[in-house]
This record gives structure tokens, C-alpha cells and sequence, in this order.
């Protein structure tokens, strides 16, 4: 496995995540969180919906430590989130931004986007 993905790699992966249906806007958010701003897998599977800042333009993730950390939220990597948020499945009542779109809709487990 390479350690990292060229730039030309890294935009052919968001180009395959374009399209309207949820996962794919679910996934083209996640795959811009981890790229844009280096998120781990777990960051993303833990992210809540408080932990967006949208005024503020910024994310809340808790560091390796355990601490807080503020990042910034990149406008394309906010409007990526906001049109999966818009389609996101309802019958799911939990405060996680990504769901699985394998019934039953929940909450990744253990990290796993």
C-alpha cells in the first residue's frame, strides 16, 4: 500500500464521489474531511452534529490526546457536509453527521467509514 495518494489520485477519489444519491454525498464529505483536513477514520465516524461551528466556519474533533481541537471548515468541505445533512436518512435518530446507508441506518461502529 502507498503511504499517500498523488494529487492527481486524491482528485479522481472525489470526482468518483460526485452524484445525488446519499451515499454518494456522504461519502464525497468524508472523503473531504480526510483529505482536506486530516482526519482519521475515527474523527469522522465520531463527528457529532454540535461539533459543526457553521457561524464560526470551523470543526470541533478531539485530538489524539483526547483534548479538543478547532479546525477550520474549508467552504468546499462545508457545503459537501450541508448536501449530505440535506438528504441525510431521518429514521435515524442519532447526533453522529454519518450514518450507514445499509439498513438499519445508524451511527458507523468502531470507527469503520
Amino acid at each position: 500500500m502507498p503511504r499517500y495518494l498523488s494529487g492527481e489520485q486524491v482528485s479522481r477519489l472525489v470526482a468518483a464521489c460526485d452524484g445525488d444519491a446519499v451515499s454518494r454525498r456522504r461519502d464525497r464529505a468524508i472523503v473531504l474531511l480526510l483529505v482536506r483536513l486530516g482526519l482519521r477514520a475515527g474523527d469522522v465516524a465520531e463527528l457529532r452534529l454540535i461539533d459543526i461551528e457553521w457561524q464560526a466556519g470551523s470543526l470541533r474533533v478531539m485530538g489524539k490526546s483526547r483534548y479538543e481541537v478547532r479546525l477550520p471548515l474549508p467552504q468546499d468541505v462545508g457545503d459537501a457536509i450541508a448536501a449530505y445533512l440535506e438528504c441525510r436518512p431521518s429514521c435515524c435518530r442519532s447526533d453522529r453527521v454519518f450514518l450507514s446507508t445499509i439498513a438499519p441506518s445508524g451511527p458507523f461502529r468502531n470507527g469503520d467509514v
